[in-house]
């Protein structure tokens, strides 16, 4: 069982396990395979594929991170909507039919269940440019193989202070000339992973937040690539397997207590997952119990600021949706200790 906090950014990998493991044989992961464009973060890796491609419009889901949104508004072009409801399904394909040839259509792989094929297909039959949001997805089989570009986050699952990666399934694109992230950003990124890495070992405080806050708010979007450091841990010093088996068994043991509260109660299983989603009656009053307990507890996402009121479905979920951690550094006692708070708050409701 975990003795510290659980959730938030993930400490710096181990580089000296990199050394151990080269002498194995690993294929490469997935998202590392085939053409793609190594980026400083995946925002940076949508707004290369919108300048590239100069679409008439980018179709984005109502529900979706504001880094999305960020990524996309920085190549100037005009942003329509599509309706996504409380289950994170397409609420309907008439929108389809304002799509135009050559507009670009993004879908989300939500914490890591690949989206509709048929909301796939249907875009693609409206000569639409299908662009696959897989930042939650990166270890999902079969992520991003429908579409004609596909971004990844490996950041959101293993310790690296960097990282993007735009993939391209359909074709190559123009690449851009690639320059280093800022200087001043990149170390205070590696900074804040170098110390909730030593936070979790127990040899440090709790610093690593207020720089990872400062990196997150000042993180760079445009042609940057991703540095060699995070290249380096993510080609060689991950076992993935590992990490899926762990994800997917704390999914499995959360699912088997808060079947009644989970988005996704079935796990299928090619997907791995980024957390446990729950729609909860006493959100808030849940998340600070767990708060209490050391525990982090994301909303994915708050989109009242950016998303058009109108699709209430959206927001409704917005104010109901919490992220329970499931990831590989914590085990089955974690797990229980999370259900049990939050079964006895949702409970009070």
């Amino acid at each position: 069982m975990s003795s510290g906090l659980i959730g938030g950014l993930f400490g710096l990998a181990d580089a000296g396990a990199a050394a151990e493991r080269r002498s194995a044989a690993r294929p490469l992961p997935g998202f590392l395979s085939g053409s793609f464009l190594a980026t400083v973060n995946a925002r940076s890796a949508v707004a290369i594929l919108v300048e590239a491609l100069h679409p008439g419009r980018v179709w984005l889901p109502s529900y979706l991170c504001a880094a999305l949104l960020d990524g996309v508004s920085r190549g100037g072009v005009p942003v329509a909507w599509y309706p996504v409801g409380e289950a994170l399904q397409p609420a309907g394909l008439t929108w389809l039919d304002e799509v135009g040839a050559g507009d670009v259509v993004v879908v989300i792989d939500y914490f890591g269940f690949i989206a509709p094929d048929g909301l796939m297909a249907a875009a693609r039959d409206r000569g639409a440019f299908l662009l696959e949001d897989a930042s939650q997805a990166l270890l999902t089989s079969g992520a991003g193989s429908n579409a004609d570009a596909v971004v990844f986050s490996p950041r959101k699952f293993v310790g690296v202070p960097d990282g993007g990666i735009l993939g391209f399934r359909s074709r190559t694109l123009n690449r851009p000339a690639m320059v280093p992230p800022p200087d001043d950003w990149w170390c205070l990124a590696l900074e804040a992973a170098r110390r909730r890495a030593a936070f979790d070992r127990g040899s440090g405080d709790r610093d690593w937040y207020g720089l990872f806050r400062r990196a997150e708010d000042g993180a760079p979007v445009g042609p940057y690539a991703m540095s060699e450091l995070s290249y380096r841990l993510l080609s060689g010093a991950i076992d993935y397997a590992d990490v899926a088996e762990r994800r997917r068994a704390n999914y499995l043991r959360l699912a088997s207590a808060l079947t009644a509260l989970a988005l996704f109660p079935r796990l299928p299983d090619e997907v791995v997952p980024l957390g446990f989603p729950v729609r909860l009656s006493g959100r808030d009053r849940v998340r600070q119990a767990l708060f209490a307990h050391e525990i982090f507890a994301p909303t994915h996402w708050q989109i009242e600021t950016f998303v058009p009121s109108s699709f209430v479905a959206s927001h409704a979920l917005s104010s109901r949706i919490l992220t329970l951690p499931c990831d590989q550094r914590y085990d089955e006692a974690d797990m229980d200790l999370i259900a049990s708070i939050v079964a006895a708050e949702e409970g009070r409701t």
